[in-house]
């Protein structure tokens, strides 16, 4: 890691700080994804190791495919517990609301981060925030074990697409030997993140896919309260479809659309336009290849027809297909 890369405060200052602690609760992004519960997950076992009275909190539900790597999840922040707040680009998405007193921590790897915390360690050059907790547990002279490393693991391996998506580095890849030989066997966790889905899920995803329309190089999917209906799915069960919209040649942008109650939630990718820039337009972030948005009052057609006019200029967007 370049140290010209590391925002806040350094991994040996987050480190002392880490074992201050009396009693934290760790918590994430909402919509929370591999990364942000596998973080959460190594972080709480980093925390029990040193000795801390350590619980993750959320206010939503875990989604079904991590469930297993934290059964016990708190639906508020506990009295007298610190918090610490891990993958959140931005106080105002953490899965809890921050108190007065603020969040003492702020773990993340987005770009975006304005560092909001009493401590932050942000690296934007790290392939996930839970590549920054395996970090914490060097620094202070912990080892793996088993459970920790399969949640790094799950980290890694699904905020870089399973080791495909151009944040992955050598580091990453030498961090992922460790796992292994910690008692990581890649087969089982793939199992368990990939074989709990449900009819509900397949049908909704395949909704998406018969609903993406082609500008040029962008591709647009939508779902909205209708497919829902319809599928018996949810919104959360639908946002696997974005990896299968990358899948088509010759597209340099893909988002995915999906109804919510408070309007539109909106997922980009891209391996060459900055969709950080684009999200940011609408109130969202991320990071510069991989970033969301949620755009207020909007359905999802309507969010569609703002969201192909940000790209107008910046993406060729031929004629719909």
């Amino acid at each position: 890691m370049e140290a010209d890369t590391l925002r806040g405060n350094t991994v040996g200052e987050v480190a002392r700080f880490l074992r201050t602690l009396e009693r934290a609760a760790v918590t994430t992004h909402v919509g929370a994804d591999g990364d942000a519960i596998g973080a959460s997950a190594a972080l709480v076992h980093l925390l029990r190791a040193l000795g801390v009275e350590a619980v993750f909190c959320h206010r939503e539900e875990v989604p079904n495919y991590l469930r297993w790597l934290i059964p016990d999840a708190l639906k508020e922040l506990p009295e007298g517990y610190d918090l610490l707040v891990v993958d959140t680009s931005r106080a105002d998405r953490a899965g809890v609301p921050i108190p007065a007193s603020g969040a003492r921590l702020n773990l993340d790897h987005h770009e975006d981060n304005p560092l909001y915390a009493e401590y932050n360690l942000v690296d934007p050059r790290a392939a996930a925030s839970a590549e920054i907790v395996a970090r914490l547990f060097r620094e202070l002279g912990i080892p793996f074990d088993r459970e920790a490393a399969e949640a790094i693991y799950t980290g890694v391996r699904t905020d870089t697409g399973g080791f495909r998506f151009r944040n992955i580095s050598p580091e990453a890849h030498e961090l992922v030997a460790d796992l292994l030989r910690a008692g990581v066997v890649p087969a089982e966790v793939d199992d368990r993140i990939n074989r709990t889905g449900t009819i509900e899920q397949l049908n909704i995803v395949g909704t998406s896919m018969a609903k993406a329309r082609r500008y040029g190089a962008v591709i647009v999917a939508t779902v909205d309260n209708e497919d829902y209906a319809r599928t018996g799915a949810t919104e959360l069960d639908s946002k696997e479809a974005i990896d299968c919209l990358r899948t088509v040649a010759g597209v340099d942008v893909v988002a995915h659309l999906r109804e919510v109650p408070e309007g539109t939630k909106g997922s980009l990718r891209s391996e060459t336009v900055d969709v950080g820039e684009i999200a940011r337009l609408f109130g969202g972030g991320g990071h510069r290849l991989a970033a969301g948005f949620t755009m207020r009052g909007l359905r999802p057609h309507e969010a569609e027809r703002k969201l192909l006019e940000a790209l107008r200029g910046r993406v060729d967007l031929g004629e719909e297909r």
